[in-house]
């Protein structure tokens, strides 16, 4: 495994992990918040408000994936819960008096049928080529990222296959991912840049790497081996 990331807030900037406990909700930590519509409790995703994504979450307990901090993109680093946080996002996400904004806890289990999204090296090269640019991985926002002998796409190959990654921990491929227009959305400033994503509806019909389900927990470190389970 080349790379390992956790979003700790939904919809927000992740942070790049060397070691990480994958359990059955995913990445400890992965998705431990999100952003909400008090009023009918609708999730706020970066498809639609991708201001977003130039908020950045990260966890003070790094390996129990708790103490979620965010930094916002005008150099505070807050609590989750801070009402402060709430009132920025609020006016950053362009949000009028009467519409409200809530950081709260997701519901347990909100992402558990496919908690990991996988995503080969050689794919996001293969997206880069297309595009003509060299494609930030953070586009994609994967969780585990591997490398698999240099052949893009090869997530397509492994649907249906359990792989194990490092000593314990075993996913299973569930099925491609297809890629929103998040792509498009420069991860640091969420300017909209739609080569790569014009490139992949071209060639792949949107479809780039896949989503697992956790099928038995352990720990998992950048450097991993990644091996199919037969």
């Amino acid at each position: 495994m080349s790379d390992l990331w956790r979003y700790p807030v939904a919809s927000m900037g992740g942070e790049r992990l060397r070691r990480a406990f994958l359990g059955p909700l995913g990445v400890l930590g992965d998705r431990r918040c999100l952003v909400a519509d008090p009023v009918d409790d609708t999730a706020l995703v970066a498809l639609r408000n991708p201001a977003l994504l130039t908020y950045r979450a990260s966890c003070t307990d790094g390996e129990g994936g708790d103490g979620v901090l965010v930094e916002t993109p005008h150099g505070d680093v807050v609590p989750w819960d801070d009402p402060a946080l709430a009132a920025r996002l609020r006016r950053d996400l362009g949000r009028e008096d009467g519409e409200p904004v809530q950081v709260r806890r997701s519901h347990p289990g909100a992402h558990v049928d496919q908690p990991v999204a996988l995503l080969a090296e050689a794919t996001i090269g293969q997206v880069s080529t297309w595009a003509g640019e060299e494609v930030d991985r953070r586009r994609f926002r994967p969780n585990l990222v591997i490398e698999a002998d240099d052949e893009p796409f090869a997530e397509d190959g492994w649907v249906g296959l359990r792989l194990a990654v490092g000593d314990l921990a075993q996913i299973e491929v569930m099925a491609p991912t297809r890629r929103s227009a998040v792509l498009s959305r420069d991860p640091d400033t969420a300017e909209r840049d739609t080569r790569a994503h014009a490139a992949l509806a071209r060639e792949r019909r949107n479809h780039a790497g896949a989503c697992c389900r956790v099928v038995h927990p352990g720990w998992v470190a950048v450097g991993d081996p990644v091996r199919r389970v037969p």
